[in-house]
């Protein structure tokens, strides 16, 4: 455990190159600014790099907030969950003498936690996108769908719940042949509607033409489509279609209603392919 440092500018050290790097990889290269929202890209067009790395309990006595450090450990203070990327402006701002006392440690935690989840969809599946790779996706099928039935509250004859439990497995058989990226944005879309193009290609940090083949994949598999608005993609929306659940749309919410009201991980049956979770 690092000890404790004395005498000015002893506390504030540089962020480590991993951390700096984690930093970067969540923040889908735009300032974390959320209220209102802040598309500055933190890397311009030119390649200048115009972010700058915030503490959110300040590292020096006298910097902002400075006075919620526990005095413990000085390594904490340059922690990935102490520093915030931000742009220039939003990163003076919080630090200003005359502003400071507004944004708060448990304010500038929850910006920054709202803004990193939109992009961690692109970087906590590294691995496990490297392992569908070389294994190939595999489905555990529903046996059952007994916690299903249960959470649905309505009596079905057991051919009913074996029609049922066919037409899942179906469908589970099918997501498994979709690529991981692809399981991805409909596990987003399922969950959040009908999400802009844009921000979903944002929230992915991928360009246009990889989202583009993505969504022609699912658009294939009949479970997403793409609403072009006046044929520009990138302002259109992504939708829902019911082709690969047999037309019976209403298993998309009632998909997302079940993962909310059983706290399961949506992405653990979609993403992960555990459709065991609805037995």
């Amino acid at each position: 455990m690092a000890k404790q440092a004395s005498g000015p500018e002893r506390n504030r050290k540089e962020p480590l190159s991993s951390v700096a790097r984690q930093l970067w990889a969540f923040s889908g290269n735009e300032c974390a600014w959320g209220d209102p929202h802040c598309s500055t890209r933190l890397v311009t067009e030119e390649g200048a790099w115009v972010g700058k790395i915030a503490h959110i309990i300040g590292a020096e006595p006298g910097s902002a907030r400075h006075e919620q450090w526990d005095g413990k450990d000085v390594e904490h203070l340059r922690d990935f969950n102490n520093l915030i990327l931000l742009c220039a402006v939003h990163h003076d701002l919080i630090d200003s003498s005359v502003a400071r006392h507004a944004y708060t440690v448990e304010y500038l935690r929850a910006v920054k936690h709202k803004h990193e989840a939109k992009y961690r969809y692109a970087v906590e599946n590294i691995e496990a996108e490297f392992r569908d790779t070389v294994d190939g996706s595999r489905v555990r099928p529903a046996a059952t769908m007994r916690r299903y039935f249960t959470w649905e509250g309505v009596a079905l004859e057991p051919s009913e719940e074996q029609e049922m439990l066919d037409l899942v497995n179906r469908f589970a058989g099918r997501v498994g042949c979709l690529t991981r990226m692809a399981r991805q944005v409909l596990a987003l879309v399922v969950s959040e509607g009908t999400p802009d193009f844009d921000l979903v290609r944002r929230r992915f940090s991928t360009d246009r033409q990889t989202l583009l083949s993505v969504v022609r994949e699912l658009e294939k598999a009949e479970m997403v489509y793409l609403h072009d608005e006046e044929f520009d993609e990138d302002r259109g929306q992504l939708s829902l279609v019911s082709g690969a659940l047999g037309g019976v749309f209403e298993m998309w919410s009632q998909f997302r209603n079940f993962c909310r009201d059983e706290d399961v991980d949506l992405k653990d049956i979609l993403v992960g392919l555990d459709f065991s979770c609805l037995d």
